[in-house]
């Protein structure tokens, strides 16, 4: 047995507000304090962290999580009331999703990386969903009976009452008579499974009542580049009769997410070809309402909805921490209460509701709390430290993410994390400049284990938030289109300017790294902006830009596929993409390169590493390149990731030493 690590609930820390680089006081004075533990190992920070996924039956009396024991995938299971957990060994796999189909049962999501025929292009990631008796471990794979199936799940994953009985709903792709989406309901007590809807292989999502009903889906046409939203107007039932009520304008994207506030109508979310989007409820007669989520900032927001209706009920504001507004009072009273119940210093975040919402799994972050999942029940106040996500890791080795502004050249306030070492002065440290993937999306404040693990060994880290970045409105997101390897990456060393200027970081000792479109960065680090960077290492990056938009199109199937739309908004023009493509310009190549790649990566090939390993080779330039069988593009193989950590950390030590480096 694992023991569950409990930690105490009240600590220092929670997230600060953004101070600019220019005013960061740096204590040169200071005298670093001594730790009273050694430094922890990598595998402290680098493991994968203890629950990889968690779920909370429909009663709110057990939980569920999934954690590795060995080189093997495990549930543990157990009641609030009792945490003693039972065990059951799931094998090696790639786990992607958690939760309960009834009190008895779990829903485990699990992917492999394969060919499939009937389905496009290269290898794909394949998603199936298996039923798990948690009394007696018999299990059963959904689409494993029924005809002219592969045992997958497209989506639409779902968990409905019908008849006082549950079941759970899901969708797959049926290979007779030309092909069409179909959606299934499977009865949780016996397995049994129903058809509730066929419709045409262009359907991307079904929206489902929580009482199984198929009320709406949606359909993309590449052609066209529009989404087409149908209304299934049979009553519940009855055989489904769905009817055209709205297109939207082209390349307009559409996302069916959940039920309106009156139960019949849908929240749909808008985003257009410049990225600015917007939530709005449309009726069953097709009639768009106004934009539901108007607000002075420009923070991300998505919508919430109730745990047992479906229906909007608030909306979440991401800044560097969540914050929850609920309409629904109850609903309200107990995002309010969880400060006060958790501890008034941690960052806190919703996992899961029960039916009756007073009992809630909550995860938590703070200042010496590298993350912890708390059961918490409104009711009685009962409070239950279910699991730390890095039980190993000491307190005094957490070190503080600090939220930042800077400058770039072209007077754009860009946002960042910036990480220092524990017991070293901040002055004229060694730098590694961390851009995140995407590229529209954004690093927060929460625990980086990267992050943290580069501190521990004496780097300082900074995590720019560059131009294309979600989270800061839609305008912020055009600033990036079209500047794939410009302004994007300027943004990225005009961090270094910045914190040179005020002696935090010596820009003699900068290194960069990335995974993604934070690998392209790096790779463009060494090609495209010279004299930065003492080395650069590159994961799962882009290195050719033609080839990618061309691998994309193939696994998709079309040039107008959301995918593709979105890689050339940013990439800019095509005539272009040579000179911003690293493996095109690795002659200008001024410092050593690391590429790692996995060979199961399905997003970004493992060609793009090859080609810039091939590439730069021929220019003569030193470069590294360490591939990882069976890992893939989100470094799920733990075991793998532990063995890349402990690679770029060597190759740091030898190109951009750390004097702190053990």
């Amino acid at each position: 047995m694992t023991k569950l690590n409990r930690r105490a609930l009240f600590r220092l820390g929670g997230a600060a507000a953004a101070v600019n680089l220019a005013t960061l006081p740096v204590r040169a004075e200071d005298t670093p304090t001594t730790p009273k533990t050694p430094l922890p190992p990598v595998e402290a920070y680098a493991a994968p962290p203890f629950v990889d996924e968690i779920a909370l039956s429909p009663d709110g009396s057990r939980v569920a999580l999934v954690t590795q024991g060995g080189d093997d995938k495990v549930i543990m299971h157990f009641t609030v009331d009792n945490p003693q957990p039972g065990i059951l060994t799931l094998g090696p796999g790639k786990i992607r999703g958690l939760f309960f189909g009834d009190n008895q049962h779990v829903i485990l999501i699990n992917s492999v990386t394969a060919d499939l025929p009937g389905f496009f292009g290269n290898r794909h990631e394949f998603s199936s969903a298996r039923s798990i008796n948690l009394e007696t471990g018999d299990s059963s794979v959904f689409f494993t009976k029924e005809n002219g199936f592969h045992s997958i799940v497209l989506g639409s994953l779902q968990r409905v009452q019908v008849d006082g009985e549950y079941h759970v709903t899901a969708s797959n792709y049926r290979m007779l008579a030309g092909g069409s989406i179909c959606l299934y309901r499977f009865r949780m007590r016996d397995g049994k499974s129903q058809i509730l809807a066929a419709a045409p292989a262009t359907t991307e999502d079904w929206l489902i009542t929580p009482e199984g009903h198929p009320l709406m889906l949606s359909q993309y046409s590449r052609s066209s580049k529009q989404w087409e939203l149908y209304y299934n107007r049979a009553p519940a039932g009855k055989s489904t009769q769905f009817k055209s009520i709205y297109t939207s304008e082209p390349g307009v994207g559409l996302s069916l997410l959940g039920l309106g506030r009156d139960g019949q109508s849908a929240i749909i979310g808008f985003d257009d070809d410049d990225g600015k989007g917007e939530y709005r409820e449309i009726s069953p007669d097709g009639i768009l309402g106004a934009s539901l989520d108007e607000s002075a900032d420009e923070l991300g927001r998505y919508p919430l909805f109730h745990p047992v209706t479906g229906r909007l009920t608030g909306f979440a504001r991401h800044d560097d921490a969540i914050t929850y507004d609920y309409s629904d009072p109850l609903l309200k009273k107990i995002a309010e209460g969880l400060s006060p119940t958790i501890g008034p210093d941690y960052r806190l975040a919703i996992s899961e509701f029960a039916e009756d919402p007073r009992k809630v799994i909550v995860y938590g972050e703070s200042a010496y709390d590298a993350g912890t999942y708390f059961f918490v029940d409104f009711s009685t106040g009962k409070v239950v430290t279910l699991s730390a996500n890095y039980p190993n890791l000491p307190e005094e080795w957490i070190t503080q993410k600090t939220a930042v502004t800077y400058t770039a050249r072209d007077g754009l306030d860009i946002h960042a994390y910036l990480t220092l070492p524990p017991f070293a002065k901040p002055v004229d440290l060694p730098l590694v400049v961390i851009p995140h993937g995407g590229p529209q999306a954004r690093d927060y404040i929460d625990f980086d284990w990267q992050a943290q693990c580069l501190a521990s060994r004496g780097y300082a880290v900074i995590q720019p938030n560059f131009r294309g970045s979600a989270g800061y409105g839609g305008d912020f997101i055009t600033k990036g289109h079209g500047e794939w390897g410009r302004k994007m990456q300027t943004d990225l060393s005009d961090s270094v300017t910045s914190l040179a200027a005020q002696r935090i970081v010596d820009p003699r000792r900068v290194a960069i790294l990335g995974a993604s479109y934070g690998g392209y960065a790096a790779l463009a680090g060494s090609t495209l902006d010279p004299g930065v960077y003492r080395c650069a290492i590159s994961i799962a990056g882009i290195s050719d830009l033609k080839s990618m938009i061309g691998f994309t199109i193939d696994n998709s199937g079309s040039d107008r596929a959301r995918s593709v739309l979105y890689w050339k908004r940013f990439m800019g023009d095509p005539k272009t993409y040579d000179d911003i493509s690293p493996a095109r310009q690795a002659a200008k190549a001024d410092c050593p390169v690391l590429l790692i790649h996995g060979s199961d990566d399905t997003v970004v090939p493992i060609d793009q590493s090859r080609r810039m390993e091939k590439a730069l080779k021929a220019a003569g330039k030193a470069v590294e390149f360490v591939t990882y069988k069976g890992q893939d593009h989100w470094e799920t193989v733990g075991s793998h990731r532990i063995e890349m950590m402990k690679t770029v950390l060597a190759f740091l030590q030898k190109h951009n030493p750390s004097d702190d480096l053990a």
